[in-house]
């Protein structure tokens, strides 16, 4: 029986509080270390050093200065992670990849499970860690192919999920945006809001870099409403947009050419709300566009999109109440939970 987890991951996105609540609601213990904490050292010197030698092409980006030094961030959270398997001495740790840790504290740490939500264009990366892990999930199906090529068998596909307490309907609000997106600024996200705003000037837009990317763009500015919104605001804001958009941005190509999908897919239609977003190859086998979800296909048919759902008021709704409906029964944590727990449970078996 698995009966206690170490969850290593970094606070934002709450992955790790999504994971905990579900482990807990199977009888599982579950604790976590926080890949982001860091020293003062590292923030706001070795950072900085860093940067100049980097932008003066001193070190190549690959590199760090003081890489060996107790207080830098990789150190600082691979001994954060040693003690806490130490202390805790868990049944299991999950290690979310995002951010790396030493090869000889992984080595230490078994039985070892990792689970990459990276985009598919860094596979290098987990195909070059993959031999470390006793099991290895993949959000992206290319991923776990290109890991099966290889000889890796232990590799196997887990997708992003929701937690239903924190992403809900909310009864009794009024809609006050036409169109919402949370994320951060690229160019590609750019021309998408600009074609957003030539359908309805009603757009919240949350995300970093907007302010300084977009500083010569007022009616972008004017939709902008701040760098970052989590939680019981995130919630809020998806509750009262008619429409919410996702534009992925990242993957090898556009739509059913892209693999994996990112947490939006998900957490927005447990809202109620009706989210407009961009395809992949594994969506369908989580939520069916024009039943669960709107999709668009490209920049062109986009705001051709957008436009006819606006105009629909109850189509759209009708929509929107079928993925609400969807997504809560079959793909919460509670999911992501158990098939952890049964891939722990065939590793058992396995090295017995």
């Amino acid at each position: 029986m698995l009966k206690k987890i170490l969850i290593v991951y970094s606070s934002r996105p709450p992955i790790v509080e999504y994971l905990e609540r579900a482990f807990t609601r199977l009888g599982i213990e579950a604790r976590h270390v926080y890949a982001d904490d860091n020293t003062w050292f590292d923030r706001y010197l070795i950072r900085r050093l860093n940067k100049l030698a980097h932008n003066f092409r001193i070190l190549p980006k690959s590199r760090s200065l003081f890489e060996q030094h107790p207080l830098s961030h990789r150190n600082h959270r691979s001994k954060s992670l040693a003690r806490s398997y130490a202390d805790f001495a868990p049944d299991l740790v999950l290690l979310i990849r995002g951010i790396n840790f030493r090869a000889d504290v992984l080595a230490a740490t078994r039985p070892l499970f990792g689970w990459w939500i990276e985009h598919e264009g860094r596979i290098g990366e987990a195909l070059a860690e993959i031999g470390n892990y006793d099991g290895y999930f993949f959000m992206n199906q290319s991923c776990v192919q290109a890991a099966l090529d290889t000889g890796y068998a232990h590799a196997s596909f887990l997708a992003h999920a929701v937690d239903p307490e924190i992403f809900r309907l909310v009864s009794g609000v009024q809609k006050k945006y036409d169109v919402s997106f949370v994320g951060n600024w690229s160019p590609k996200r750019q021309s998408y809001i600009e074609a957003a705003l030539k359908v309805t000037p009603n757009l919240a837009l949350y995300g970093g870099k907007w302010l300084r990317k977009c500083w010569n763009k007022p009616s972008i500015l004017k939709c902008w409403k701040g760098s970052y919104i989590e939680g019981e605001n995130l919630n809020r804001l998806y509750n009262i947009s008619r429409v919410v958009l996702n534009i992925t941005n990242w993957g090898k190509g556009q739509g059913k050419a892209r693999s994996g999908m990112n947490m939006r897919v998900l957490e927005v239609p447990a809202t109620g709300a009706f989210l407009l977003t961009d395809e992949s190859m594994e969506m369908d086998s989580f939520l069916i566009p024009g039943i669960h979800v709107g999709v668009y296909y490209d920049l062109d048919d986009f705001p051709v999109q957008l436009r006819y759902y606006l105009e629909r008021d109850v189509e759209r709704e009708v929509i929107a109440s079928a993925g609400l409906a969807h997504v809560r029964e079959r793909h919460t944590y509670d999911h992501v939970a158990r098939e952890v727990v049964d891939r722990y449970r065939n590793w058992i078996g396995m090295a017995c």
